[in-house]
């Protein structure tokens, strides 16, 4: 789900990547119940007014006209509202993307949506961090828009390599999440790494004064796959946070699982104290 930036704000947590749950109707069939149901209720109206009238020759059209409007009023209403959540041009392919970080909130709702089915039917899910190797150094030299660059093309290579359930965002500044619905800890690790190798062999295009300045970039991603002392989707992300933590701490561009010991870490490396999210 691609949306405008907004730098001053945290970036979310929500599916591209965010994916919409798979019990929501695709677009295409939305439609075409709205304009079933548009047609019926036109001809049930056109026939209501045409026996109430004794079949004057404007009852049918004044008929189909009230049906078609009372069918199509809800249905814009409710796509009013929708587009106050999210930008329509956001929703690609059933995985919800924000490059840019504005759909946080949605994310959020979704993820909670499938951490809470796993957590009753015991399909498993996980949640992937994924953060830019050295992302304040590639701030200062190249600016900001080198980042959203960066963030923007490992988003677009990710998305198609996941499911419908899946969903995918900008989490923050330098950091992408990934949450993965009915999936194993074994497989979590899989996307993981895949992710690494990816941004690894990527170069986004960039241009920097008007020169062609291609990027290359390296991730670190944390992993936590859920587990029953994740009694809430708080705990799941708190936990991913610390996997990534650990992966910059050995060196970046690697994958990490939690739970870690980041006191162990800590202690060992002389790693210096960070929030756990980097907004």
């Amino acid at each position: 789900m691609t949306l405008p930036p907004q730098p001053t704000q945290p970036a979310p947590l929500a599916p591209a990547g965010v994916a919409a749950p798979t019990s929501r109707l695709p677009l295409p069939w939305a439609v075409a119940g709205v304009a079933t149901a548009a047609a019926g209720l036109a001809a049930l109206v056109a026939w209501f007014v045409d026996r109430s009238l004794g079949s004057p020759g404007w009852a049918a059209p004044l008929g189909a006209l009230v049906g078609v409007a009372a069918a199509v009023a809800p249905a814009a209403l409710a796509l009013q509202r929708l587009l106050q959540r999210a930008d329509p041009s956001a929703l690609v392919g059933g995985t919800l993307h924000s490059p840019l970080g504005a759909a946080r909130p949605l994310f959020l709702e979704l993820a909670g949506r499938e951490w809470a089915r796993a957590r009753r039917y015991g399909t498993g899910a996980a949640l992937l961090l994924v953060d830019v190797d050295r992302f304040a150094r590639l701030t200062e030299s190249r600016g900001s828009e080198a980042t959203d660059a960066v963030l923007a093309e490992l988003i677009r290579l990710t998305a198609p390599t996941l499911r419908g359930a899946d969903l995918l965002t900008r989490f923050s500044d330098a950091q992408m999440a990934v949450f993965l619905a009915q999936a194993d800890a074994t497989g979590a690790l899989d996307v993981a790494e895949r992710i690494r190798e990816r941004s690894e062999q990527m170069e986004v295009p960039f241009q920097q004064d008007g020169v062609p300045r291609p990027l290359r970039v390296t991730v670190s991603v944390g992993v936590a796959h859920l587990r029953p002392a994740h009694l809430n989707l708080q705990s799941l992300i708190d936990d991913a946070q610390d996997a990534v933590l650990a992966s910059r701490q050995s060196g970046g561009n690697c994958v990490r699982a939690a739970p870690v010991d980041l006191g162990r870490l800590s202690s060992a490396g002389g790693w210096r104290s960070e929030p756990r999210a980097r907004r």
